[in-house]
């Protein structure tokens, strides 16, 4: 039998303790704020809330330009519930893609108005996805317990899955370069051709860290995060240029407390690479915090503390940095959101339960 890595121990320790916190009472979403529709021109940011594992709760909420919140706008366009937990979600040319698990599927929105275009199910646990060549790519772990993974090819005209490629490692985020794809498997980043799916570069990271997600600077440079953990559970990594004309990066700069997931955001000139800190076990009000990389200077910094982030993002216009206590994905998210400077700009509003995407139109 295999042993278990790091991360999936850490994996099992997190998916156990969501379905336990599902014994405490669960606040429906409704009853926190008004529910209706939002114009698309009226709005300024939309939230997926990720939802409780083990209802499979996940929903979207939107913010309009006068700051007002609106939740269940999935449910308010098609009907019924989304059913599914969020992990992710993108927009690209008029439509907003949902990429669920539990139960495993993409939806794909008309991002005027939230209604359902067409469902891809057959995706086995499917993670983050981006757009190439007339194509949806979406990483996929069918395994937690084994290291591979996969991408898989998705005809969007056609709303259909057209094939697949094998990885010897585990995917999470995925973005383009140059038409191309650009996926991290495992302690290495590919380059992939999207019509003949040949992986046309392959650079290496250092072999102690896993690729998470991806971020661009003002120069169209792509930002790994890597992260890996230590033998008591400790999450560590940091950041790292890729330069595809190099077998393996020269410039990682770990980071303080960098969260073990990874997320990466850029403040509006791309001069600054923002990431998640944890100074705390991973409980429901873990200390948690924002820092920020100068690409210039190489330096580091937290300009945000707090408690209970999992997800953030940067508005590209404004430079304030949203976030949200999840509350331990047992009740409705309190939405946090802060200027460039990290002051606290609101505290107290209220979105789904797990509010874990902040996507700018």
């Amino acid at each position: 039998m295999k042993k278990k890595t790091l991360f999936q121990k850490l994996w099992l320790f997190i998916v156990s303790a969501l379905i336990i916190g599902n014994f405490s009472s669960c606040k429906d979403e409704e009853e926190s704020n008004g529910n209706g529709s939002v114009s698309e021109n009226d709005r300024t940011c939309i939230i997926l809330n990720q939802g409780n594992f083990n209802e499979a709760n996940g929903s979207i909420s939107v913010i309009d330009k006068n700051g007002e919140i609106t939740n269940q706008v999935y449910k308010t366009a098609n009907g019924h519930h989304l059913a599914a937990i969020i992990e992710s979600g993108f927009i690209d040319r008029g439509k907003m893609f949902i990429i669920c698990n539990n139960e495993d599927k993409v939806e794909a929105l008309n991002l005027s108005d939230f209604k359902r275009l067409f469902t891809i199910k057959g995706i086995i646990t499917p993670r983050y996805g981006t757009v190439a060549d007339g194509y949806l790519f979406v990483t996929s772990v069918p395994d937690w317990y084994t290291p591979e993974g996969r991408v898989y090819k998705v005809d969007i005209a056609a709303a259909e899955i057209d094939t697949f490629i094998e990885l010897d490692g585990q995917p999470e985020g995925i973005t383009t370069l140059n038409g191309k794809i650009v996926v991290g498997e495992g302690n290495k980043v590919k380059l992939i051709n999207p019509t003949t799916l040949a992986v046309e570069k392959t650079v290496k990271v250092p072999s102690a860290l896993n690729v998470k997600h991806f971020t661009k600077d003002a120069d169209n440079n792509i930002w790994a995060s890597l992260s890996g953990y230590d033998e008591n559970y400790n999450a560590f990594g940091g950041i790292t240029r890729l330069d595809f004309s190099k077998d393996s990066v020269d410039n990682y700069t770990q980071l303080d407390n960098f969260a073990g997931e990874g997320h990466l955001s850029v403040n509006p000139s791309k001069t600054a690479i923002l990431y998640r800190t944890i100074s705390g076990a991973y409980t429901e009000n873990e200390k948690s915090g924002i820092g920020s990389y100068d690409i210039a200077t190489q330096s580091a910094k937290e300009i945000v503390e707090g408690d209970g982030f999992y997800g953030f993002n940067v508005d590209p216009k404004s430079g304030d940095i949203y976030t949200a206590n999840i509350n331990g994905w047992i009740t409705n998210s309190t939405l946090l959101i802060y200027d460039a400077q990290g002051n606290a700009k609101s505290t107290d509003e209220t979105v789904g339960v797990g509010a874990c995407r902040f996507i700018f139109q």
